[in-house]
C-alpha cells in the first residue's frame, strides 16, 4: 500500500460499492426464504446486480486510484459473506448439496483467518487468478439455481439447475485448489524463502 493510498478517503467509491453489496445480503436472503417465483426472480437479479459490483469495485480502484487498506480487506470479506449466507440458505432449502457448502464456507474461513494473522504480522495477502476464478463461478452458479426456482418446471428448470450445480462444483475444485496455494505460499514463507505471499480468496 501506497502513501498515496493511504491518504485516499475510505469512503470512496469502490468502498461503497463493497458496503452495498454487504446490505443486500438480508434483502436476498429473505427473498429467497419466501420461495415465491417472484421474489426469487429478484433474489436472482440482486444477486446478479451484487456480482457485478463486485467486479467493478476492483476495476474503478485500479482505473482511478482508489486503492485503500480498507478496501483490501471490505471487498473480500463482502463478497465471502453475500456467497456464503446465499449458500446456507440454498442448502437449507435442498437446492445445494450441504457438504460442498461446509466446505466453501470453511475454507473461506479458514483463508480469512489466515489473512487476518498475517495482516497483523505486517504481511499483506493478494488475491489469486484461481481464487477469483472461485469466486466468479459462485457467482454464476448461483445465479443459476435462482433463476431455475423461478421457471420451477420444464425444461428450463433442470438446465439452470444442472448448469448451477456443474458450476459449484468446478468452483469448489477451484476454492480448495487456490486454498492449497495459499498454505503451500504460507509454508514457503514460514521456512524461509524470500518475497511476499500472495494467495487468498
Amino acid at each position: 500500500m501506497t502513501s498515496g493510498d493511504e491518504k485516499t478517503s475510505v469512503w470512496t467509491l469502490p468502498n461503497r460499492l463493497s458496503f452495498v453489496r454487504i446490505l443486500f445480503i438480508p434483502a436476498i436472503i429473505y427473498l429467497i426464504s419466501t420461495r415465491q417465483e417472484q421474489s426469487l426472480l429478484a433474489a436472482c437479479i440482486l444477486f446478479i446486480i451484487a456480482g457485478i459490483t463486485d467486479g467493478l469495485d476492483g476495476l474503478i480502484a485500479r482505473r482511478m486510484g482508489m486503492k485503500t487498506r480498507l478496501g483490501l480487506y471490505l471487498d473480500p470479506i463482502a463478497d465471502k459473506l453475500l456467497v456464503s449466507c446465499v449458500l446456507i440458505t440454498l442448502s437449507s432449502y435442498g437446492l445445494v448439496p450441504l457438504w460442498v457448502t461446509l466446505i466453501l464456507v470453511a475454507r473461506e474461513f479458514l483463508i480469512n483467518g489466515l489473512r487476518s494473522f498475517y495482516a497483523a504480522e505486517g504481511v499483506t495477502i493478494y488475491s489469486s487468478y484461481s481464487g477469483k476464478l472461485k469466486t466468479t463461478f459462485q457467482i454464476i452458479a448461483i445465479s443459476c439455481i435462482l433463476f431455475s426456482r423461478y421457471w420451477d418446471t420444464g425444461r428450463y428448470w433442470a438446465s439452470f439447475q444442472t448448469a448451477g450445480l456443474v458450476l459449484i462444483y468446478v468452483a469448489l475444485f477451484f476454492s480448495l485448489f487456490s486454498a492449497y496455494q495459499y498454505v503451500r505460499a504460507i509454508l514457503q514463507k514460514s521456512s524461509g524463502s524470500r518475497g511476499p505471499a500472495r494467495r487468498t480468496e
